[in-house]
């Protein structure tokens, strides 16, 4: 994900006097803090591991890559380990290892002295039959995912969308807990007009374990919760050592259609 750290900082105090206004700028806490991102799946490799630090809150919307860290990727099911290469500032790929469902991959990254760590288990595949739209709504296309929940097992999703092959800036999660077992038809959120007559719409369904889903779903909750000008929040990284992001083992089921 890229869209990393979401705060909201009301920060102008306005100060009337006489006929006068003065805008004074605040003093913020401007430490930046260090952002590891990683996924692998049971698709084709390489994967990747991107790492960045925050920007100030007065700076452009740039998160800077850091370079020289050692990130390795361990299969603790299987014993096989897999040193990164830093393809490019702040991106680290694979080489070797392949994303199995069932197994607990363990991420390691050290950097300046300290170590990061976190270990996720890839859950068993979920395949997602079609991708539909719901014309319901004038000029509000939505996707809606279609597919068979498994029964007898607790399952964590969450739902991406491209349009015509780039990336929709928005994601959302969803738990079987009041579903389990059952046939989905998952209408899926997205901005009044972000889909056209003809547009190519491709939707991911992804298979998480826990903790992935609980920094996505919290993550997804901020987000919401910004936007109506609530209190800002951190989610909870699944990554040990004090840094903000997430690990992630997960599955990938995509399917795709066309906007009549």
């Amino acid at each position: 994900m890229k869209n990393r750290n979401i705060f909201l900082i009301s920060a102008s105090i306005l100060f009337a006097f006489s006929a006068c206004t003065k805008t004074i700028t605040p003093t913020l806490n401007n430490t930046t803090q260090l952002v590891i991102e990683g996924a692998i799946s049971d698709t084709t490799g390489p994967y990747h591991v991107s790492i960045s630090k925050t920007a100030d809150f007065y700076s452009d919307n740039i998160y800077p890559g850091v370079s020289g860290a050692t990130v390795v990727i361990t299969d603790a099911t299987a014993n096989v380990t897999d040193v990164l290469t830093e393809a490019t500032p702040g991106d680290y790929i694979t080489h070797t290892i392949t994303g199995m469902p069932g197994h607990a991959y363990q991420l390691r990254v050290t950097l300046d002295g300290k170590t990061y760590t976190s270990i996720s288990t890839m859950p068993q595949p979920v395949l997602l039959d079609s991708v539909t739209m719901d014309y319901s709504v004038n000029n509000n296309f939505r996707p809606v995912a279609n597919y068979q929940d498994p029964v007898n097992q607790k399952n964590y999703y969450k739902y991406s969308m491209k349009r015509n092959g780039i990336h929709v800036n928005h994601f959302q999660t969803f738990d079987d807990r009041l579903s389990n077992g059952r046939y989905i038809r998952e209408k899926l959120d997205c901005d009044t007009g972000t889909f056209h007559h003809g547009d190519i719409v491709n939707v991911s369904l992804v298979g998480l374990d826990t903790g992935a889903f609980n920094f996505l779903k919290e993550a997804e909750a901020v987000a919401y919760d910004n936007a109506n000008l609530a209190a800002p929040a951190t989610p909870t990284s699944n990554i040990t050592g004090g840094c903000i992001g997430y690990f992630s083992a997960q599955t990938v089921s995509s399917k795709a259609t066309m906007v009549q």
